[in-house]
């Protein structure tokens, strides 16, 4: 309960930052923004594609898109398709990580005092553009191997290859801070083995701030959906009719917004958390939202 109770209050200064910076609110969204546009392109170039195979070059359509017969179908059609997937995908991680580098980099210097600033943010991203480009590359082709010896593994595979995700998931978080602190590190490998050697380093209690985090983010689920319930109930304890029914889905949609908010803000505090454990690992003097014994006790070193 200790634990639970002093994520709570390090979940509270986080908002305090937020409170303080709103601009960092605008990140994620634009981010989103960002993933969204790109999607949509993404979407219209490949029914673009088809659209030129299919009219455009009838015999060619057919050839390329013929059954071989195999269980593999067309290797060279297969070929094509993994080479734009991992393009794709290449693409996507880049953007995700160049957001983030904006984000994290006006999250620390929120964290030192400074005002944030969203142009800058992206200034310096833009700045570190190589650096991002190369983690982006290494995440995605794990991210990739990953997802192909998964679909050729069997039920044990499965489950090994997952545990393997998730240990490349805890020893990466902190990569793309140690991408935004260092100006001079650009090899992905430095920034894995930097963020590596952190979780090593602080292994004790690590991962009890992000647990924690993800606890008041159920807990917000469990009360939304027993808002929810309330509502239906009520709606058929008032016999039906329009005006109940206008009335509810009202209700119901002011608790949605409730909701996206709360989650909203849980993923903007966990992103300054992160941002304040790497300065507190790194022994950086940045650091000025939380004390000492509140990082040391959810951040604890093993000697």
């Amino acid at each position: 309960m200790r634990k639970l109770t002093r994520s709570w209050q390090i979940f509270r200064k986080s908002l305090t930052l937020i409170g303080r910076e709103k601009k960092l609110l605008i990140f994620p969204l634009l981010s989103a923004c960002a993933m969204l546009l790109l999607f949509v392109l993404i979407i219209a170039g490949i029914a673009g594609v088809c659209y030129l195979a299919v009219n455009g070059s009838p015999d060619g359509a057919e050839a390329a898109f013929a059954d071989t017969g195999s269980e593999e179908g067309n290797p060279a059609l297969n070929a094509v398709v993994f080479a734009i997937f991992a393009l794709v995908y290449l693409f996507c991680m880049t953007v995700a990580n160049f957001c983030n580098t904006a984000f994290f980099s006006e999250i620390i210097r929120g964290l030192g005092g400074e005002n944030v600033s969203v142009s800058r943010g992206f200034g310096y991203a833009l700045y570190r553009l190589k650096a991002i480009f190369f983690w982006s590359l290494l995440a995605s082709t794990i991210g990739i191997i990953l997802s192909v010896l998964e679909r050729r593994a069997g039920l044990v595979g499965r489950i090994v290859l997952k545990l393997i995700g998730v240990v490349w998931a805890v020893a990466s978080v902190f990569a793309v801070p140690a991408i935004v602190c260092d100006p001079e590190l650009s090899n992905p490998f430095t920034a894995l083995k930097r963020s590596a050697s952190i979780i090593r380093r602080t292994w004790g209690e690590t991962l009890i701030g992000f647990a924690g985090l993800h606890i008041i983010t159920w807990v917000g689920v469990f009360l939304f959906l027993l808002a929810l319930f309330a509502v239906g109930a009520l709606i058929g304890a008032a016999g039906g009719g329009a005006v109940p029914v206008i009335t509810g889905a009202g209700v119901g949609m002011l608790l949605f917004l409730c909701f996206f908010a709360f989650c909203y803000l849980v993923s903007v505090a966990e992103k300054v958390y992160i941002a304040s454990l790497y300065l507190y690992a790194t022994d950086r003097d940045e650091l000025n939202l939380f004390d000492d014994e509140e990082l040391a006790a959810a951040f604890r070193s093993r000697e």
